[in-house]
């Protein structure tokens, strides 16, 4: 299977994402484990050292034996294990497994069993008693699943993260790119004509009267071409800037509006609209030239601030009704020249703060409606 270009893009955009957001959470991890670890291990450090002077304070007393092995006892309760070792002999060992430092000092992070264990080997000499060489055993496996606990919470938010900005970049890159396909899908059809004819013309051995009929659909698709451009750059200006809103005379819009489609009846009970002219005058084009498709049984009427378009002679789907007045994109086999004009009328409706709504009327026809959230009665300036 063959991807489109923005799924494409949508991979590698989200690929990238995915990689610095996981990145992101191992770094914030790891950095975090070993500021942990480390104010850890400076815990045990002073707990060690403590426990060395408790055993230094009853060596070299009587039952000096029996108090080391009830220390032992009492630390084991709290997770910490012992050997005191005077010289040769053994004076308590609560040990859980048989270990030994190298050194005088040694620090050893230990794993035993599923325990983990920070072990702290240590030979000092006491004064008046001779050496002595501790080792102390501190189980920190408590530490560890604190920190796993930690990183499953982060990874959790991390993929919850990671599949809500899936389904709003894919979402938003399908919507991105769906004008440029719409708009494709409208140009094939006219340049597919304009070439077809130009191949037919070049051929020779027609007589003037196919000339002229050829000549005729080239103008007419060029033309077409020419809207689709004029209301793509329409499209871009209305993202990029602010509209020019003034008073509008509705005599006039709908003049301008008949050059282009003279076989439209109009109905005019309102003196003024308020808008961008330009843009009003496209809205309307787009919207005629639209439903026109389907048959030439037009009309128009402003009233207030209100434009309603009938055709008698068109009619739509109620699942493709529901798509437009929903603001949806349309579905590309139900295109039918209207991919890039649907957008481009509501731009400029939303520009107005307005609403755009279809409805199919009783028995067959449609009705378009344009509400304007601007209306001003007052007179016009220099009235």
């Amino acid at each position: 299977m063959t991807l489109k270009l923005w799924e494409k893009n949508y991979i590698l955009t989200m690929t990238l994402l995915l990689f610095l957001l996981f990145g992101s959470i191992f770094f914030i991890q790891q950095y975090s484990f070993q500021k942990s670890l480390d104010n850890c291990c400076e815990t045990i450090l002073y707990n060690e050292y403590r426990a060395e002077h408790t055993i230094a304070s009853f060596l070299n007393t009587p039952q000096e034996s029996l108090r080391s092995n009830w220390y032992c006892y009492n630390m084991k309760k709290q997770g910490i294990y012992l050997q005191i070792k005077n010289q040769n002999h053994i004076l308590a060992d609560s040990r859980p497994f048989l270990w030994t430092g190298h050194n005088k000092t040694t620090f050893q992070i230990i794993r035993n069993r599923g325990e983990v264990y920070a072990c702290i080997a240590n030979a000092y000499k006491i004064p008046a008693y001779g050496n002595v060489s501790v080792i102390y055993m501190e189980k920190i496996s408590s530490f560890y699943e604190t920190q796993r606990r930690q990183m499953g919470v982060l990874l959790t938010c991390a993929m919850n993260t990671a599949l809500l900005l899936s389904i709003i970049l894919y979402r938003v890159m399908k919507r991105l790119y769906a004008p440029i396909s719409n708009i494709a899908h409208e140009l094939r059809t006219p340049l597919t004509a304009i070439q077809g004819y130009s191949q037919y013309i070049s051929l020779g051995n027609i007589n003037t009267e196919d000339i002229a009929f050829a000549g005729k659909q080239i103008d007419l698709q060029a033309r077409h071409m020419n809207t689709l451009i004029e209301n793509l750059l329409i499209m871009g200006n209305l993202r990029d800037g602010e509209i020019c809103m003034e008073r509008i005379q509705a005599a006039e819009l709908l003049k301008e509006l008949k050059s282009y489609f003279p076989f439209v009846s109009t109905e005019q009970k309102t003196e003024f609209l308020y808008g961008d002219k330009a843009l009003l005058l496209s809205l309307l084009r787009n919207l005629v030239s639209n439903t026109g498709r389907r048959g030439l049984n037009i009309h128009i009427r402003i009233k207030e601030n209100t434009i309603l378009i009938k055709n008698k002679d068109d009619h739509m789907e109620e699942e493709l009704l529901h798509i437009l007045n929903k603001g949806r994109s349309i579905p590309k086999e139900n295109i039918h020249g209207k991919g890039l004009g649907i957008p481009l009328c509501r731009e400029i409706v939303k520009k107005h703060h307005g609403k755009l709504q279809y409805q199919n009327l009783p028995g067959n026809g449609i009705e378009i409606c344009v509400i304007l959230w601007y209306f001003n009665k007052s007179p016009a300036p220099g009235s």
